[in-house]
Order: C-alpha cells, then structure tokens, then sequence
C-alpha cells in the first residue's frame, strides 16, 4: 500500500511504499529488501532526505514455522491497538493462503518490540546465527581498535586475533575507506589504506585475497586488450590457477557469462592433455572443477529460466490490468532487469510481427516504467535527463530558468560522469548533446 508523507526537511508532500507482511516463500523480494535495510524507505523527491519508516512488520518463514510482529515502540500502541493490528495483519495472511496451509503456529504470533532481536531471527532463516552476528560484532571492535593503536599495538593484535581477520573483516575495512572517500577525510584514508596494505602483505586471507585480485587484473587486461572475454580465455586463466580453489572462484564469479559449452570443451581438452602426459594430480583437479562449474552452470540456468517465466507472468499480469499505471506499482518490485529483458524482447517480436495493437500496449509499459522511475531519482538527475531529451538549445535554457536552484556544482560533476559512461560504450551522439548542455551549465555558473 501507499502512504502520504511530508518531508521534515523541505516540507515536500509525497508518497511512499509500505510494507506491512513478509514472506520468505510468497515475497522472496521483500526478504531480501529487508535483509538489506531497504525495506519501507521513504525518499523525498525533492531533498532527497529519508530514512526507514516506523511501522508495524509481519514475517512469516513457513520452512522455520516463523511466524513474528515487530512493533516499533515509537508508534506508541497501547495494546487494545496493537492486539488489534497484529489480528489484522494475521487475518490478511490467512485469508491470502489456501485452508491447508494454514498451520496452528500462525494463530499466535511472537511479538518483537526490539529492532534488533527481530533481524536476528530473520537472519536465522538465512543461516546466520547469534553466534555470527557477535562474531561480526568482534571484528568491528577490532577493526576500529586497529585503525587508531600504533605498529606496536597492531603487532599484538594480528598475532593474538589472527582468526577474527577474514573476507568479512575486508569488507568491513572497505566500507571503512568508502565512508572516509565520500568525506574527503584524508587523514583517515592514509591511516585505513595503511592498514589494508598491511593486512593483504602480514595475513593468510589477505594474501589469498591478493593472489585473487592479481589473477582478476590479468583476466581483466586480457579481455580488455582483445575486444572482451571469451569462454576460451576464461578456461585458460581457470587453468593457470587450478592449483588455487579460491582463485578460480573469483574468476569464474567475474565471468559468469563466459560459463558456455567452449568453455567447457577447452577443460575437456585440457584434462586429455593432462591424462596423456600422465599427470593424474592434475587430472584430478581440472576434473573436479569441471565438475562443480557444471553444476554451478546447470543452476544458472535452472534459475535463469524461473526469473524470465516470472517476468512473463508479471509482464502478463499489467498488461492485463484495467489500469496499467496502477498494476505497475503494486508489481514494482517484480520490475527488474529480468523484467525489462522480456519487456524488449516482446516488443521486438511485436513488431516483426506488425502487431501494432499489442507492440502499443507494451510501449506504454515502458514508458510508464521509466516515467516511475525518473520521479524517483534525485531533481538534479530528473534535471538532466530533460536536458539532454530537449529538443532545442532554447528549450534547454528556459529548463535551467525554471531550475535554477539545482545548477551547481554537482550538476557538473554528474554530466561528467555520465559522458565517460557514454565514451566507455561508444555513444557519441549523447556524449555530443550532454557537452552541449555542460557548456550551458557552465555558463550559469
């Protein structure tokens, strides 16, 4: 459902997307933006300000027999109002599944008024348990103890809490040094890009992850110097790291798309090769990794398949819909690039097809869909995209009249990046207009 909200910052009225019942197995995509804190976030259209809205959650984990209400103790319910909101949000979940699934667990939900006792037991469905949770929490201590004590402190702390230092710890470091960036902190980003060094040289997980990103950079070059990764090059970079399993891991993560039948006919000469010239060590190796990387190919697409029969439906289900505007948003969700991957498809096959009716009805999706979109994005990027669509120099500078607020600096800074976008993919003709509309701007300025 929908709510109206006005921001505290600038006193803009909008809307925003609520929430309200989460199921791991009905609305896997809800889970997953709770999971991520994304889940009931309200973002002023024109600020920009926001943050998580206080309301009232179900989840439910059939698997787990999971069945819980948080409620924000900031709502101030009394509990003739709580009892009374968790019996209808209980009620809209029974009503919504069929008799024989319904189970007697449901009829007495685990109330959570604490925020953080509640992620812990989503994250319980996930696999991630109390104990990995104060783990992490460990690492942070640590971390944050690292960045400030001196050569001598650090010296006692990696050899005695060596174990609390792996991928996860990095990825902590690394939100570190992206928080310094965003900042401009400079002091901090010596200290944490000092530490880092020391950390890939001085910890077995550092110098895996070294070994790792060095492999990656090779891959990379190659591809870039030869036009773009092929099957045939993934296989051998695979190859030359067999003897490191994490190695090939991260390759085979980067290159993904590369995973196809040449690919694995280029490891099926190689493990021949190997077996003529005797080396049954390696024989082993290459055949166990041809072995997990079929598997992990047959997964891929078994799942490739599921997300573009779900797109179908969705795609379907709008156009369908009486109002399509209204069946967008409740679909918002399901609209992704998946989504958008069919959405072309079906309008190309339109119109080969000369099915003008049907390529219309699909048109209008589109247009709907990026016209959502574009309300959502920040006034200086909506600025920009009717920058660039204007259709005359005059037309653009009446738009920097009207929006004169939002030229500045970080408009700029956007047409910059957007042009080494287009340039990396050989767009010319835009890379042309947004030069256009930046010596306007600058102009302004």
């Amino acid at each position: 459902m929908h709510t109206q909200l006005t921001c505290p910052q600038c006193g803009t009225p909008y809307s925003a997307e609520v929430h309200q019942v989460v199921d791991s197995q009905r609305t896997p995509q809800l889970k997953q933006q709770l999971l991520n804190g994304q889940l009931n976030v309200a973002v002023c259209p024109n600020c920009g300000a926001g943050g998580q809205m206080a309301t009232i959650i179900l989840f439910h984990d059939a698997e787990y027999e999971l069945f819980m209400v948080h409620v924000p103790q900031e709502l101030n319910l009394n509990q003739v109002q709580r009892e009374q909101m968790i019996g209808q949000l209980t009620k809209q979940v029974m009503d919504e599944m069929p008799p024989e699934d319904r189970r007697a667990y449901m009829f007495q939900p685990q109330i959570m008024l604490n925020w953080q006792s509640f992620m812990e037991k989503v994250l319980e469905t996930e696999g991630i348990t109390p104990e990995m949770i104060a783990r992490q929490k460990k690492q942070s201590e640590l971390l944050q103890t690292l960045i400030k004590a001196d050569k001598d402190v650090q010296d006692v702390l990696l050899k005695e809490r060596a174990d609390e230092i792996d991928e996860t710890f990095f990825a902590m470091l690394q939100q570190f040094v992206d928080m310094a960036s965003q900042m401009q902190d400079n002091q901090q980003m010596v200290k944490l890009t000092n530490l880092r060094a020391r950390l890939m040289t001085e910890t077995a997980v550092g110098q895996r992850m070294e070994q790792q990103q060095i492999a990656l950079h090779k891959l990379s070059r190659q591809a870039k110097k030869e036009g773009g990764l092929t099957p045939t090059m993934l296989a051998e970079h695979v190859i030359a790291n067999q003897e490191q399993p994490r190695v090939v891991d991260g390759l085979v993560m980067a290159g993904q798309g590369a995973l196809q039948y040449e690919f694995f006919s280029h490891l099926s000469d190689e493990i021949e090769k190997q077996e003529k010239a005797g080396d049954n060590a390696a024989v082993a190796r290459l055949k166990e990794i041809r072995d997990d990387l079929l598997k992990l190919f047959e997964a891929m697409q078994t799942q490739s398949q599921n997300m573009m029969q779900a797109a179908m439906d969705t795609l379907n289900t709008i156009l369908e819909a009486p109002d399509k505007n209204q069946a967008l948003a409740e679909n918002a969700q399901k609209v992704d690039e998946a989504f958008m991957a069919v959405l072309a498809a079906r309008m190309n096959e339109a119109e080969q097809k000369n099915d003008t009716k049907q390529f219309q009805a699909l048109n209008e999706i589109h247009s709907l869909i990026y016209a959502q979109m574009e309300r959502t994005l920040p006034p200086h990027v909506q600025l920009l995209n009717e920058l660039v669509r204007s259709e005359s120099p005059e037309e653009q500078v009446q738009l920097l009249d009207e929006n004169e607020q939002f030229v500045s600096d970080d408009l700029i800074q956007l047409i910059d990046q957007v042009m080494e976008q287009a340039g990396e993919q050989g767009q010319d003709d835009l890379n042309g207009r947004l030069q256009s509309v930046k010596t306007l701007v600058q102009a302004r300025l």
